[in-house]
């Protein structure tokens, strides 16, 4: 694999384990503070956990800037567009290889028609 097509981390961060869950979760901090295994919590979300890490010693975290939160969606739309360029190439080398635009759809969740409609622009075959 190539350097261009690995995942950044978000930032030097370590983000807490529901960072990306707001609507559930809106009181997180974000910046977790103490790990249970690989699950890392921010002092907020330390505090409400219930049986989340039991049994497991908690282990602090160095002390780590707070995650900047539009870096992050910076961050996030490059991977967007990293992902949509994928799978455009995938659809194209499947329809290349005469896979049918029903398979295809099938493999994205969604009908033939919507398939087509999405990639239609961008794929001539």
């Amino acid at each position: 694999m190539t350097t261009r097509n690995r995942q950044r981390p978000i930032d030097t961060a370590v983000a807490c384990y529901y960072a990306d869950d707001p609507v559930n979760r809106p009181e997180c901090t974000l910046t977790a503070t103490i790990a249970f295994g690989t699950i890392a919590l921010c002092p907020s979300c330390q505090a409400r956990r219930s049986s989340l890490g039991k049994g497991q010693p908690p282990r602090p975290l160095a002390t780590s800037p707070q995650l900047d939160v539009l870096a992050w969606i910076t961050t996030a739309h490059e991977q967007t567009e990293n992902a949509e360029r994928h799978l455009t190439a995938a659809v194209t080398r499947a329809r290349q290889t005469g896979a049918s635009r029903s398979a295809i759809g099938t493999q994205l969740g969604t009908s033939r028609q919507a398939a087509q409609q999405r990639f239609h622009t961008r794929i001539r075959t």
